[in-house]
């Protein structure tokens, strides 16, 4: 059977919504860390930007993403510690095990390399998730579900309607 292709116009928010979904199925079904932290990044990667775009327009002042709230964060702890540190620097090292696992140069690169899978994993998915609430207002119930599995509650709820949403970017 042949299957029919078809172009189609898809929206960046949807995908990085589906994107974030993926991750979080995979996460509760104990899939791959890899692919988790992957799904993620992109979520978190595509959000950023769309944030960045819509925020120029609808807000006076600059909106952070996840990203940029955890690099001026790093780098104040830095310069706190007398290790100032470029947002590039931090920005690779954020980046490190994601782009271990996405590039080789086999005239640098090592084969191994050593990393916690799964505090990798926390931080792009919460990234992701900041982000996803700054384009969407609302969690997801998959949303609550890792944030309540991850922080040990026994139950986190939807804000009512209008109460304590974050306004919608997109």
């Amino acid at each position: 059977m042949r299957m029919v292709k078809v172009y189609r116009n898809y929206r960046k928010d949807e995908i990085a919504a589906r994107m974030l979904d993926t991750a979080l199925d995979l996460f509760f079904k104990d899939g791959d860390g890899f692919s988790i932290i992957h799904l993620a990044a992109a979520a978190e990667e595509v959000l950023a930007g769309l944030i960045k775009h819509k925020a120029t327009k609808a807000y006076s002042s600059p909106v952070q993403t996840a990203r940029e709230k955890t690099i001026s964060a790093l780098k104040e702890i830095h310069a706190i510690h007398g290790t100032n540190r470029t947002e590039k620097e931090i920005g690779t090292y954020l980046n490190s095990v994601r782009n271990k696992t996405k590039h080789h140069d086999p005239e640098s690169d090592p084969v191994e390399f050593s990393a916690c899978l799964e505090l990798e994993v926390e931080g792009a998915v919460f990234h992701a998730i900041e982000n996803y609430i700054l384009c969407f207002g609302n969690p997801t119930d998959k949303i609550i579900r890792y944030i309540n599995l991850q922080h040990g509650q026994k139950e986190l709820r939807k804000p009512p309607n209008g109460s304590g949403q974050v306004q919608r970017l997109i």
